[in-house]
């Protein structure tokens, strides 16, 4: 089949390329799709991974010359450390196999016609496909050319959505901690929303001027929608692993380690590492395919499944990808 990729940008895999410090995150070894994902329909989730996992993306690179290496919670880079290797080699194979692309195309609207095609109308001219992948990504990152596109194709055909907000972030809080400023703790971090426990964890917490940052708070996020005033953060702090600072500013001491903090907003959306809520997963089948418009799909980032830090949002898009293309390539 011919392919077609449309890019707003003048480059491709913007974000593959930004991934771990530019180091290239892969996946996760540890993923457990029902405890790593947040989402409507995370009883699906499952048959998927097991269509294409962890380690069908870490065997797909071996068989292609392309060494990996496992880091501490799972987490999987290539061995090279340059993610600019592995956007060359999907650059290679996607040209290899009939892709073409079509670089600063920025698409305006996406219709469809009476002979079950789509007619896409882009900046630089109208294409016409019979399938139509929406892969967009999330607003994430708008200085690397994110934005709202998956929400707005969804909102001109009519397709039902989930209001999308940014998440994997820092927590600006009402408590002033600027003297806290790049201290890091071990914590017991537990989040409330209306009272109720929504989260839990224990990992590291560090302190921002703003508030609170690191990747335990970067996962609470999640649990995390606009309304940020029904929430609030309970942290218990080990006092093995907290600096004479961070115990004088709370007055800490041995059974008396909990302390409350008030949510004052989450950091802004150029911070936010993926958004939150997009295209239902319920109105799609399967293969990600519209139950309302045939042969329209979305996937990657535009799905209201987003998993947590460590490389698990690479993996979903990965996944999504694969189980969408195995369907077009029987249809």
């Amino acid at each position: 089949m011919k392919k077609c990729i449309i890019e707003k940008t003048d480059k491709l895999w913007s974000k593959v390329l930004l991934s771990g410090g530019e180091r290239c995150n892969l996946t996760n070894i540890n993923l457990d799709p029902e405890l790593d994902y947040v989402g409507q329909s995370l009883k699906s989730l499952p048959s998927l991974f097991h269509q294409f996992g962890p380690e069908d993306m870490i065997q797909y690179l071996i068989d292609h010359n392309i060494e990996t290496k496992v880091e501490e919670n799972g987490r999987v880079l290539l061995k090279s450390w340059k993610a600019k290797q592995l956007v060359e080699f999907l650059v290679n194979e996607s040209k290899n196999n009939d892709t073409e692309f079509l670089l600063s195309h920025e698409v305006h609207a996406i219709s469809t016609a009476d002979n079950h095609s789509f007619v896409i109308t882009t900046s630089a001219g109208i294409y016409v496909a019979k399938h139509v992948i929406v892969a967009s990504g999330g607003m994430t990152y708008p200085q690397i050319g994110a934005s709202p596109f998956a929400y707005e194709i969804a909102e001109q055909l009519w397709l039902p959505l989930a209001l999308p907000h940014g998440a994997l972030c820092g927590i600006e809080t009402k408590e002033d901690l600027s003297s806290l400023a790049w201290n890091t703790v071990q914590a017991t971090l537990t989040l409330y929303a209306d009272n109720k426990i929504v989260y839990t964890n224990i990992w590291s917490l560090l302190f921002t001027h703003r508030g609170l940052s690191g990747p335990i708070i970067f996962d609470a996020t999640l649990y995390i929608d606009q309304n940020v005033s029904k929430y609030s953060l309970q942290c218990d702090f080990d006092l093995s692993g907290t600096s004479k600072k961070v115990i004088q500013k709370f007055k800490l001491a041995l059974g008396d380690t909990i302390r409350d903090f008030r949510i004052k907003s989450l950091r802004s959306i150029e911070e936010a590492k993926v958004s939150v809520w997009w295209i239902l997963l319920k109105d799609l089948d399967q293969w990600f395919q519209s139950k309302r418009i045939p042969w329209l799909y979305f996937i990657g980032e535009s799905l209201d499944i987003t998993g947590k830090t460590w490389w698990y949002n690479l993996q979903r898009a990965r996944t999504s990808a694969y189980v969408c293309a195995k369907n077009i390539m029987k249809n």
